[in-house]
């Protein structure tokens, strides 16, 4: 089952962590803009570099992709805390 994040949530990431499949991230692009979403691993291009896709929770949203969307993964979600007073 994956977890589920709600708006109000608090969310713990660790920027010395590398993701692992199915792992949740901080990324931001070449905009400094950052993104929270699902980490999936798509091999390593010519130049050794890794490339991933990131996956939104919600299917609404587009798929991220490292090479087309310059993305930097910043962190790896360890914690997520709940907001009990929604």
């Amino acid at each position: 089952m994956e977890p589920r994040f709600f708006e109000g949530d608090l969310a713990i990431i660790d920027p010395e962590l590398s993701p692992k499949p199915g792992q949740f991230v901080v990324a931001k692009n070449s905009n400094d803009e950052a993104t929270f979403k699902k980490y999936r691993p798509r091999g390593v291009d010519e130049h050794g570099n890794e490339v991933f896709e990131l996956v939104p929770m919600n299917e609404d949203y587009p798929m991220l992709h490292s090479e087309r969307d310059h993305l930097h993964i910043i962190g790896v979600c360890i914690e997520r805390r709940e907001n009990m007073l929604r």
